[in-house]
């Protein structure tokens, strides 16, 4: 349900602070424009998992690279891995990189199945900020997430979730924002998947208010193409049961 799924053109479009190129919807708690507040949701979503220096990390749907840069610099990585779709966010993703002399190996283009690639119990942390509910087949998705990671390794996502069960009725309104029919469920839902997968839970919060609300209250600030977004997004949340969730388990 991101605005911007696969173009740079939040890098112009949305005030920006630079080297931190996002495309969030924000963290808005305290915060008064998208500089800030898009920036500081990459900074609550590493102080939610308690995100160690000197540790492996892939992020899974990278988009436009701002939070990978700002891991590197906040938190001194030993390793960076992503994965992301061929297009706009990714070349202009690797011009950052290089830009920042921030390596990022490998950067994999492609759906997030390309993790089979990827070894067995390698990384720390797989983080999906604003990414995993346009996945296919999210069960399977959370599987090779418990394999690539490391045990005691953290998976950390964010997640639109409903209320109640009525709500999946409504499903075909979310296919415009990428979202497979599949993927509305309720938070039980998704704790029973990862809880499947192996996982187990540490902490999940909810986001609502902070970064739906929030970006849908600063509307007025966005471009026009954003207001009337936010207002199909403020829509979803008062009558279709919508929820953000920010979720932390642990292989």
């Amino acid at each position: 349900m991101t605005p911007f799924p696969f173009s740079k053109s939040p890098a112009s479009i949305l005030p920006q602070s630079p080297p931190y190129y996002v495309s969030n919807f924000g963290y808005w708690d305290g915060e008064s424009s998208y500089q800030t507040a898009g920036l500081r949701f990459v900074s609550e979503f590493a102080k939610g998992c308690q995100l160690a220096p000197q540790t492996k990390i892939l992020e899974v749907g990278s988009g436009l690279g701002g939070s990978l840069v700002y891991w590197k610099k906040k938190f001194h990585p030993k390793l960076l891995s992503a994965i992301n779709l061929p297009g706009e966010q990714s070349e202009f993703a690797e011009q950052l990189f290089a830009s920042n002399h921030v390596a990022v190996e490998p950067f994999l283009k492609g759906s997030w199945e390309v993790m089979e690639s990827l070894p067995n119990v390698s990384y720390d942390y797989v983080f999906s900020l604003d990414a995993s509910y346009h996945f296919q087949n999210l069960p399977a998705f959370y599987r090779e997430s418990y394999r690539v990671l490391k045990p005691g390794g953290r998976f950390v996502f964010t997640h639109f979730q409903v209320k109640e069960n009525k709500y999946k009725n409504y499903w075909w309104l979310y296919l415009p924002f990428l979202i497979p029919k599949g993927n509305l469920k309720q938070t039980t839902e998704t704790i029973s998947d990862l809880e499947g997968a192996g996982f187990k839970k540490i902490q999940i919060l909810d986001w609502t208010k902070p970064v739906l609300q929030g970006f849908t209250n600063d509307s007025k600030n966005l471009p026009s193409s954003l207001k009337t977004f936010a207002k199909i997004l403020d829509w979803f949340v008062n009558h279709l049961g919508l929820t953000y969730q920010y979720y932390v388990f642990e292989k």
